[in-house]
């Protein structure tokens, strides 16, 4: 029976060759699309699977509560809080810190490679599912000034090289760490990136010398750490969380907090939940956010219902010169149920064709994708597998089953002796047609598509041709990776493509910054403000008008903090009048830094467009500046 069915479909599409290309093509275009968004959704919902009983590893998260009444969710968290957890709470199985402090940039046969990297310890390997191919698990980050190197970061340091006992010169700290174990390729994708673990002892180590943070007994810092713990079995994420929210009561009760805090929530997040989940601040993992996942499959659905409601309403409107086969056939002794599928049969038949259209029309766009910013730096792989071909038929299935089964209902009840009535009396709902109500909705669907399509284009041309009020253009940016800035800059200033050059400790427009406390006088409650070290070309470089006073003085042997630029908001938010009046107030930075205002300098938009302007406040600090910007012609 099924292969009459598909026999007679297939002579239908022939006889009728330009509505079987119409629906085809049209279907096979909405198909590519929504065969893109199912890979995306596919590669997305893939990282972290490979964990040993990852349903019962959580994250820590931090919610500051700020004075103003705010607050803002970081996927970090106090190193203090998770050992706390670990070693005073018996709900806890184990603990694995990772603290972002660890550079591993490195200096191996007069070369200087770089890489991101992870202080933690040996209860890495005990709860993530990351094997060592050589070194020991259970040593392998147990003494200070060792580290663990993926396989990848291994091969570009050692190349045939043997790397397990090897020393590298790390120069951040001034001495040598051994290879203790190089990892096995990752078995799958993870949010955790990193191209070398560091012991953390190190860490624990370097907190004891003079002058460090002290960054493994500072229960403030929830910037610079993760903590992941694994529970005891039975242990629900409820009752930790209480155990947290007191916790947070207990030790934090006479703490100073930070200026804009007035206290701290914690909580834990499941590891099956970070990736694809919510988007925190020092999120780890360059993946696509929830928000953009939900948005990508409300897209695709919208589309497929555009060309579902394209078929439905051609297949009903040529119903007219189908009614006499339908009659014929009932005549002959076919049942309702055996019309029904035979037209199901037909749109399924036409949904598989456009299925293999819609694939050769994605493999042939996946390179435009893949050059596409989203898709590269989320690295999301288009590549199909057994399971993506699976699914991509599974859908294809459903959606010749949803466009066919309004046109099988409708056409299978006619009966022999309404043959010559009219499709129009059928009605959907009162008063409407069922061509209209279909035409109707097919519209509606196609004006949620364009609105949609529009929203979205005016979003992304807004955020691209913002004006920043800085000039970016033709600016090359390099980090100096532990390299001296005045010796960089003299290099490059003998490239003839290079115009000017500056200097600053983070790069402009991006997440990166740092903060400080400012007040006016000893005594007043201090602000924090947004805080960039530059050089004395920074301001000419990027074009920021001077509304008031005066540049830096280049002098960088400076022994001492002199003067400090500022923006218009700054003086807006410490009430310091006009641009003129504010030369000359002094500032105090921290706790004891004084310096004074030489100039202010026209709001521009420092942080990305979703940070609303805030205070800025330029410091000349030579000796603190991390990235160098080129204009080249």
């Amino acid at each position: 029976m099924l292969k009459n069915y598909l026999k007679i479909a297939a002579r239908n599409l022939l006889k009728n060759k330009s509505f079987s290309f119409i629906n085809i093509f049209g279907l096979a275009m909405s198909l590519s699309v929504c065969l893109l968004c199912i890979l995306l959704l596919k590669d997305s919902h893939s990282y972290d699977q490979f964990h040993p009983e990852s349903d019962q590893v959580y994250r820590l998260i931090t919610s500051p509560i700020r004075k103003n009444g705010g607050s803002e969710e970081y996927a970090s968290s106090p190193y203090r809080v998770g050992q706390a957890l670990f070693e005073d709470y018996s709900q806890v199985a184990n603990w694995v810190p990772l603290m972002r402090t660890f550079n591993p940039d490195l200096r191996w046969n007069d070369n200087l490679i770089s890489g991101s990297g992870l202080f933690t310890n040996t209860s890495f390997f005990e709860v993530f599912g990351f094997e060592l191919a050589a070194g020991d698990p259970t040593t392998a980050l147990s003494e200070p000034y060792s580290v663990v190197l993926t396989h990848e970061f291994a091969e570009r340091i050692f190349k045939n090289t043997n790397p397990l006992g090897q020393s590298l010169v790390m120069p951040a700290y001034d001495t040598e760490f051994k290879v203790t174990g190089v990892l096995q390729p990752f078995p799958g994708k993870t949010h955790l990136e990193f191209d070398a673990l560091g012991s953390l002892s190190t860490q624990t180590a370097l907190d004891r010398l003079p002058g460090s943070r002290n960054f493994t007994s500072n229960w403030l810092d929830y910037y610079q750490s993760y903590n992941f713990v694994k529970l005891k079995d039975g242990v629900k994420a409820a009752d930790v969380n209480a155990v947290l929210t007191d916790l947070s009561k207990n030790r934090y009760a006479d703490l100073t907090l930070e200026t804009r805090d007035a206290g701290y929530n914690f909580r834990l997040q499941p590891l099956n939940d970070i990736t694809p989940g919510p988007h925190f601040s020092n999120n780890m993992g360059s993946a696509i956010p929830n928000q953009v996942l939900w948005f990508f499959a409300v897209l695709g659905i919208i589309v497929m219902l555009s060309a579902c409601f394209n078929y439905t309403n051609l297949t009903i409107a040529r119903s007219l010169t189908r009614a006499k086969e339908v009659g014929v056939r009932k005549v002959m002794g076919a049942s309702r149920g055996q019309v029904f599928y035979q037209f199901i049969s037909e749109a399924t038949l036409m949904a598989l064709l456009s299925l293999c259209l819609g694939y050769l029309i994605l493999e042939f766009l996946a390179p435009l994708f893949h050059q596409t910013p989203l898709i590269a730096e989320a690295n999301i792989s288009l590549k199909t597998d057994a399971t993506v071909l699976l699914l991509f038929l599974a859908f294809t299935l459903a959606v010749g089953l949803v466009a066919g089964l309004l046109p099988a209902v409708v056409l299978s009840k006619f009966s022999p002796l309404s043959i010559m009535q009219k499709l129009e009396n059928v009605r959907l709902f009162s008063r409407m047609g069922l061509r209209k109500a279909l035409v109707v909705t097919q519209f509606a669907v196609s004006l949620v598509f364009i609105l949609i399509l529009t929203i979205s284009w005016k979003q992304i041309n807004y955020s691209v041709a913002e004006n920043f009020g800085a000039d970016r253009t033709d600016v090359v940016n390099i980090y100096l990776q532990g390299h001296e800035y005045d010796k960089m800059a003299a290099a490059y200033r003998q490239v003839p493509k290079v115009k000017s050059i500056s200097g600053a400790s983070h790069l402009m427009g991006t997440w990166e910054d740092s903060k400080e406390d400012v007040r006016l006088s000893f005594g007043e409650e201090a602000v924090e403000v947004r805080d960039y070290s530059v050089d004395e070309h920074f301001l000419e470089n990027f074009d920021l008008e001077l509304i008031a006073g005066e540049n830096f003085p280049g002098n960088p042997a400076q022994q001492q903090e002199v003067f400090a630029i500022v923006n218009e908001n700054f003086l807006h938010q410490f009430e310091l009048g006009t641009p003129e009046e504010a030369l000359g107030q002094s500032l105090i930075i921290s706790d004891s830094t004084q310096v004074s205002i030489r100039g202010v300098v026209k709001d521009f938009l420092y942080k990305p467009l979703i940070y609303n302007l805030e205070p800025l406040l330029l410091r000349y600090q030579p000796d603190q500046i991390n990235v160098m910007n080129l204009t080249v012609s």
